[in-house]
């Protein structure tokens, strides 16, 4: 089953003021010019990694990140995906975060009943605690698309 990535292509230095965070994956360090080492140094950790994981790049501009799934895709990585400089890959990760978490609470049928614990024998306690998940979730939501349109 493929897994996915999140690389920071940017220097160390410029890593080291911090890193973006993500539900998808632990984010590593891999300088754009050392990308053809990504499997040996996902090796070090014990990851490893084929050509059918999904890898999502970003850089602090999205030059280096672009750079970087140019030479990947040559290298025979079928998924990789460039999401830009710092401040655009933020946006995309917190939107796909609060996407992820507004399908967990839509429940497997698709039904907001059934994420928020209604129904028989549900507890007030437990429907509580859901709707204030999803009130969090809706105002991160709705926070994320308002920083869109400035």
């Amino acid at each position: 089953m493929p897994q996915e990535l999140l690389i920071d292509v940017r220097s160390p230095l410029e890593f080291s003021s911090g890193p973006l965070i993500s539900d998808i994956a632990p984010t590593v360090n891999i300088e754009y010019t050392a990308i053809d080492s990504l499997a040996e140094i996902y090796a070090l950790q014990n990851v490893t990694v084929t050509k059918d994981d999904h890898i999502t790049l970003y850089c602090r501009s999205g030059r280096r990140s672009d750079i970087a799934k140019r030479r990947l895709e040559q290298l025979g990585y079928r998924h990789v995906r460039d999401i830009g400089g710092f401040e655009d890959a933020r946006r995309v990760l917190d939107r796909e975060t609060v996407g992820r978490q507004l399908e967990g609470m839509a429940g497997e049928d698709g039904t907001e009943a059934k994420a928020a614990g209604v129904g028989a024998g549900a507890d007030a306690s437990k429907s509580d605690g859901k709707e204030k998940v999803r009130q969090k979730s809706l105002d991160a939501l709705l926070a994320g698309l308002k920083e869109c349109d400035e």
